[in-house]
């Protein structure tokens, strides 16, 4: 399933690039507690139909919307989310590549902030962008 691809070739460059800064990313494939004052990342995939433009069925299209949340404590100022929404539409940048294992890929809208959301201890801000891609399907049979 080429979903899965798209997430994974985006997830790759996510964590390297989060390795980097240092900073955590929370995702459901793994136990996750935040640290006290600790800022981090919650990664979600909301995939999209899937399409097949192309007689004989050779190949799929894939589309999606990948969510990345800036989660900080409260009393963090707002600064320090609004830097990581900037470096997050440098790293997901219009038009730039996913590939992954036969899966060929575009980042096709740009970073998107959405509102802040707050609680008691933290608050959170979601960023957003959407991705498109094709991928071969196996002969029937194979």
């Amino acid at each position: 399933m080429s979903q899965a691809k798209a997430r994974q070739a985006i997830e790759i460059k996510l964590m390297a690039w989060a390795t980097a800064r240092p900073i955590r990313v929370a995702n459901f494939q793994q136990a996750f507690e935040a640290q006290p004052g600790e800022t981090y990342l919650q990664a979600f995939q909301l995939p999209a139909g899937t399409t097949c433009r192309y007689l004989g069925g050779e190949a799929y299209e894939y589309t999606g919307v990948y969510q990345v949340s800036i989660v900080c404590p409260a009393g963090e100022p707002l600064a320090t989310a609004e830097s990581l929404v900037d470096e997050l539409s440098s790293l997901f940048r219009v038009d730039s590549s996913l590939s992954r294992n036969g899966f060929e890929g575009l980042i096709t809208g740009p970073v998107d902030q959405g509102p802040t959301i707050t609680e008691s201890a933290t608050y959170t801000v979601p960023t957003s962008f959407t991705y498109r891609g094709v991928a071969e399907q196996p002969p029937a049979g194979a």
